[in-house]
């Protein structure tokens, strides 16, 4: 059980008090919040669904419904929900993600996936890594001319 729990306070990055007093969920909330103000959000989708595209185990997997997608003025923050974020990271997934606008390439409509749009995200990684992500996400049009308009005001279009 100890190797349990420490495994799921790394993956969730909080504290051992916070895993026994039961509190780590709202101290995901707090951690997931700490940097941005709720007027800096441009565009939010809860319940989105994405695959990674960065090799070939990483696109033999998707989240449907598993994914938070945040656009700040500055940041795209792609995270998994709590719920999924410990399987997302022991599989390797590569779905957790906060990309400074500037380093968005580009995001291009790739069609409809059931009643989901497809979405494919490109971008630079920290490490100056080209990576693409298919998102999913019902309110998809928003989320394309949201992004492009932030890039745009940003100075990288």
């Amino acid at each position: 059980m100890l190797l349990l729990e420490q495994k799921v306070r790394k993956v969730l990055e909080v504290s051992p008090k916070d895993i026994s007093s039961g509190g780590f969920l709202f101290s995901l909330k707090n951690n997931s919040e700490k940097h941005m103000n709720r007027n800096d959000v441009l565009f939010s989708e809860s319940y989105a669904a994405a695959q990674s595209l960065k090799n070939v185990w990483t696109r033999l997997a998707s989240t449907y419904g598993c994914i938070m997608i945040v656009l700040y003025q500055k940041t795209l923050t792609i995270k998994p929900h709590w719920f999924a974020k410990w399987l997302i990271s022991l599989l390797g997934l590569d779905l957790c993600h906060e990309i400074p606008i500037t380093n968005i390439r580009g995001v291009t409509e790739m069609g409809k996936w059931f009643s989901y749009g497809k979405i494919e995200l490109h971008f630079v990684t920290i490490d100056g890594e080209n990576q693409r992500i298919l998102l999913y996400m019902k309110k998809y049009r928003e989320f394309i001319d949201t992004t492009k308009n932030a890039i745009y005001q940003n100075g990288y279009l």
